[in-house]
């Protein structure tokens, strides 16, 4: 995968912790010049340097949306360097380290980050990426990293988006399987803040023991709390909460996880009907 940006390396934090044993982990702030893992003779800023390898005539990055083998065209809407995160994680057993590079924005797509596994255990290799933004705002979940197969890690992130009343949220959840990133599924929350009421969507993820792949549980919290404001012919919900739970199971014929139901499906559609 050849992916080409201008941009300066001097300056950039990252995110990471030390590879360590197999449970929930968040991400921890690191300084770009740290040592990989403990290792000597590479930094995290050599993993950024494959990533952005310098100027190459041209700001485009070569690379495909997670769920897609497609490879696009992707630019940055600014030339500004792009705020990474990282954490370690498994892949048939073997140690590696996925790096987050958020660049906010892109001139053709709403948000662009690309998220980056590499294999760190010899001389450093890029071994998959792909664009995983849904908005301007992306980061790891935390828990960044869950444990949910013998040797392999499934990474949660979310990207989001804001207007004046109305927050939006896609959460991937991305198995690191055969050195490769594989969508198991995107997940979205819609939050309103308006004059008569208060509704928020939390999404919470647990999994179950099982081989080769445990269950993933994912449970989407709503919660409404009307706001006792005189807000005129407003429409005022009634105050409660609910839960929506949708469980993935590792079916070995298709090779992937499979959800239960279509929960999370349909809403989403009932959000989008009040966008």
């Amino acid at each position: 995968m050849s992916v080409a940006l201008r941009a300066a390396l001097a300056g950039l934090a990252i995110v990471s912790v030390p590879a360590g044993p197999a449970f929930a982990e968040p991400a921890l702030r690191v300084d770009l010049a740290d040592r990989v893992g403990g290792r000597e003779d590479v930094t995290f800023a050599d993993l950024v340097r494959l990533v952005l390898p310098g100027t190459a005539g041209n700001e485009t990055i070569d690379v495909r949306d997670i769920g897609s083998e497609t490879v696009e065209d992707l630019e940055p809407a600014s030339a500004a360097a792009p705020r990474l995160s990282a954490v370690p994680v498994r892949s048939g057993g073997l140690d590696r380290m996925a790096v987050l590079l958020n660049f906010g924005s892109g001139r053709d797509v709403v948000g662009l980050a690309i998220l980056a596994l590499f294999d760190v255990a010899g001389e450093p290799r890029l071994l998959d990426a792909a664009n995983v933004a849904s908005g301007e705002g992306t980061s790891f979940l935390d828990p960044a990293r869950l444990p949910v197969g013998t040797g392999d890690d499934l990474l949660a992130i979310q990207s989001t988006h804001w207007n004046s009343s109305q927050g939006y949220t896609t959460v991937p959840l991305v198995l690191v399987r055969n050195d490769r990133l594989e969508l198991v599924d995107s997940i979205f929350a819609f939050d309103e803040n308006l004059c008569a009421f208060e509704r928020t969507q939390r999404l919470a993820l647990r999994h179950k023991a099982g081989a080769p792949f445990s269950d993933i549980v994912a449970t989407v919290t709503e919660e409404t709390t009307p706001s006792g404001e005189d807000c005129g012919n407003a429409p005022v919900p009634k105050a409660g909460t609910r839960t929506i739970t949708v469980r993935y199971q590792w079916d070995d014929g298709a090779q992937r996880y499979i959800p239960d139901s279509d929960a999370f499906d349909v809403l989403a559609r009932e959000s989008e009907e009040r966008f």
